[in-house]
């Protein structure tokens, strides 16, 4: 491994560019408000380090030699970066620029791009905002190592590990096609839904370890028809009146006001509240457009 140059201090390069432009030693020295002997001084000290001529006389005048040009390029070029640095900084002071990661339940999509993310980009036009909806495990997982910012998502415990703020609870429900005989109900009791063809989620979803807690007493080995792992499919599926699926009335919000599914509320305790959360890790400091974004989130989902 060979050895390292000498570094070359910027001091040191501020005087050969100086003498660059000025074109000799007391021309640098009064530009820079420096005794000629300082800089007559640091640059012969810095030739014999490098083993190398950077200055050339003539008489007075003074230039660089092909080495003193080199030097000079790469002070220039490292002051071009400082400030592009220092610009950048500005702009992320200034929240111009900057990336945000949000973990999102497919649940909480709509009302966040509807309600919270058009708001928060008109806001802040050069803030990346990164979505992903990992499974819950996952999820947690990705909170707490600092993966994601923030994140949205149903179902889950207190933890000391995070700090969680309840943004509603709502029951969940039986959704089906307008045209299934049991559309007209004002709730459903798990009894009647046993013998119907269901679609289950994995039991990663926070609505499905529900649903199975609710089943369980009437039914501990019950085989829904379908399964899948996205709620945008299970809706499919019950507006085509091939299943009934579950979840509560917001993450079929799109559906219902289309007229395309009908949603009936469970008649079971657990049932009943199904509590959604905005999330973070305990101790994390968020950016400021992190906290602006947490607040619209609180503002905006929360329920009335």
């Amino acid at each position: 491994m060979g050895t390292l140059e000498p570094a070359i201090s910027d001091r040191t390069m501020s005087y050969l560019e100086a003498i660059d432009v000025h074109g000799t030693m007391r021309g640098a020295a009064e530009s820079l408000d420096v005794n000629v002997s300082t800089i007559s001084r640091q640059i012969a000290s810095m030739q014999r380090e490098l083993q190398l001529a950077l200055v050339s006389r003539k008489g007075r005048a003074v230039t660089l030699t092909e080495a003193g040009h080199a030097v000079v390029d790469y002070f220039r070029e490292c002051e071009r970066n400082a400030r592009r640095f220092r610009s950048q900084l500005e702009e992320y002071r200034e929240l111009r620029r900057g990336r945000l990661t949000l973990g999102i339940a497919e649940g909480f999509v709509n009302d966040f791009v509807a309600g919270v993310l058009k708001r928060f980009n008109a806001q802040f036009p050069q803030i990346t905002v990164e979505l992903c909806s990992p499974i819950l495990p996952d999820m947690l997982r990705m909170v707490r190592d600092d993966e994601v910012d923030i994140c949205l998502m149903a179902g889950i415990e207190k933890d000391p590990s995070l700090v969680m703020r309840r943004l509603q609870s709502e029951p969940l429900c039986a959704i089906v096609s307008p045209a299934h005989p049991l559309a007209s109900l004002g709730t459903v009791s798990p009894a009647q839904l046993v013998d119907e063809n269901l679609v289950f989620m994995p039991d990663t979803f926070a609505v499905q370890r529900y649903i199975d807690a609710i089943f369980h007493d009437i039914r501990p080995m019950l085989v829904p028809r379908f399964k899948c792992d996205r709620f945008v499919t299970a809706l499919t599926m019950a507006a085509e009146g091939l299943a009934i699926a579950f979840m509560t009335r917001r993450a079929a919000a799109r559906p219902i006001a289309n007229g395309e599914v009908r949603a009936i509320p469970i008649d079971h305790p657990i049932a009943r509240s199904l509590d959604r959360f905005i999330v973070m890790r305990a101790g994390r400091r968020l950016p400021p457009a992190g906290n602006f974004l947490w607040k619209e989130i609180v503002r905006v989902m929360s329920s009335v």
